[in-house]
């Protein structure tokens, strides 16, 4: 009996063992049979296609959309590692340029500079006057009958009518004819017709002769030659061929494009009838006797010009003359900024409009300094290509003078490195991004 129980207990202990060592097994075959599905899963190859990435297939094929063969996409580990040499060179080719080409190093040194401009003679405003009507009235006779008319001091400019100058000639000669003892109210009387315009030989004839004037005679004060307000060339805008202002001075010297010619000036030059008011301008006159030149020049050249620095002046038949700057301002005129340089003379033989050929001399200031052809003008920038771990890079500078074939150059240091030549270095298109 008990060795019947024995045999029934090993037997119960076999059948679990054997059960517990299949189910093992089983367990053992459900992870491999998973692990190989999931090998084939991640070893399943997809296809696209390289012009349209939203083409995808699980097979090899064409795009249906250009008809191009579908590519593999990578699989794990095949992916290319970007580092940091090769992300520069995967810049886009309008950002960063690869080539060999020679470089060069700016070069910190004192340039003595000599910059050559383009001026023009011009009236010097100092000797521009201006005559006024001192009394309203109408003009009965105008002896100015075009622009650039020579006149000179005391000769007729124009005859007026004014009721207030018959009222002042009226007092004046009752005084004389019934009060001629009063000489206090006289001399007042005089007075008042000087400040009405009256010159003292008129005052005079009106007391010997006893007989009222209707029209007054206007004198000019100066010498010189009449202009309109216009009538003084520039050199913001291009300039035709002098005029001839000799001796006479009868024809109107060519201005600048943006001036009147002389029949628009002389439409301009006050008509006989006409009535102006108390301190309107009658005429303008200009004295030749001195002149300017005008010069304009970069806004860039600001810091560098100076007053009183040396120029040489070339009047191209009449010679050279040397002289100094009188006059240096920033300007800005139709829309443009520049500066404004000018020079005084005393030369009688230049003509008003004549182009003028100028050297400045600037003085030697300690800058950097690169070959003109480094440096690519966009327009609107300038800029250099510097070296950067076998690359170039495009960078935004800013330029001055010229010497020597040499630029002055802000926003590089003297330790970049700078390709010879930046035409070399643009693409097709002339397309450049660049970085302030």
């Amino acid at each position: 009996m008990k060795k019947n129980l024995k045999s029934k207990i090993a037997f119960h202990t076999i059948m679990e063992r054997s059960t517990l060592l299949a189910y093992n097994i089983m367990i053992m075959l459900m992870i491999l049979v998973s692990a190989c599905n999931t090998k084939e899963a991640a070893h399943h190859d997809t296809y696209t296609c390289p012009m349209h990435p939203t083409v995808v297939s699980d097979k090899p094929g064409t795009c249906p959309v250009c008809g191009m063969d579908l590519v593999r996409k990578a699989r794990e580990g095949e992916e290319v590692k970007i580092t940091e040499e090769l992300a520069q060179r995967t810049k886009s080719p309008n950002e960063v340029v690869i080539a060999s080409i020679k470089t060069v190093k700016a070069e910190h040194k004192t340039i003595p500079v000599a910059l050559t401009v383009q001026g023009i003679v011009t009236y010097d405003t100092r000797y521009t006057y201006t005559i006024p009507a001192r009394i309203g009235g109408r003009l009965e006779k105008v002896y100015i009958k075009y622009a650039y008319q020579p006149v000179r001091k005391g000769q007729k400019i124009a005859e007026i009518y004014s009721p207030e100058l018959l009222t002042a000639q009226r007092e004046l000669l009752y005084l004389v004819q019934h009060d001629a003892a009063n000489t206090s109210l006289i001399e007042s009387a005089k007075n008042k017709l000087y400040l009405l315009g009256a010159s003292q030989q008129q005052v005079n004839n009106l007391v010997t002769q006893q007989k009222l004037s209707n029209t007054f005679t206007i004198y000019s004060p100066y010498d010189g030659y009449v202009v309109s307000e216009s009538g003084a060339p520039t050199t913001t805008t291009s300039v035709t061929s002098p005029g001839s202002m000799g001796d006479a001075m009868n024809s109107a010297p060519a201005t600048s494009s943006n001036t009147s010619s002389a029949d628009n000036t002389s439409s301009s030059i006050i008509r006989e009838g006409a009535y102006v008011s108390t301190g309107a301008t009658l005429f303008k006159v200009v004295n030749t006797s001195a002149l300017r030149i005008e010069l304009d020049l970069p806004v860039q050249d600001t810091d560098l010009i100076k007053k009183g620095d040396a120029i040489e002046l070339d009047f191209d038949n009449t010679g050279k003359q040397k002289a100094t700057i009188d006059f240096v301002q920033p300007f800005f005129n139709q829309q443009e900024n520049f500066l404004k340089v000018r020079v005084y003379l005393k030369n009688t033989s230049l003509q008003v409009g004549q182009l003028i050929k100028a050297t400045v001399f600037i003085k030697a200031e300690e800058a950097i300094w690169l070959p003109n052809e480094s440096i690519l003008d966009l327009g609107l920038q300038k800029i250099v290509f510097v070296k950067d771990r076998g690359v170039f890079k495009s960078q935004v500078v800013t330029t001055g003078v010229s010497a020597d074939n040499l630029v002055m150059v802000k926003g590089i240091s003297s330790s970049d490195e700078i390709a010879v030549n930046a035409q070399y270095m643009v693409d097709s298109e002339s397309f450049i991004k660049t970085k302030d």
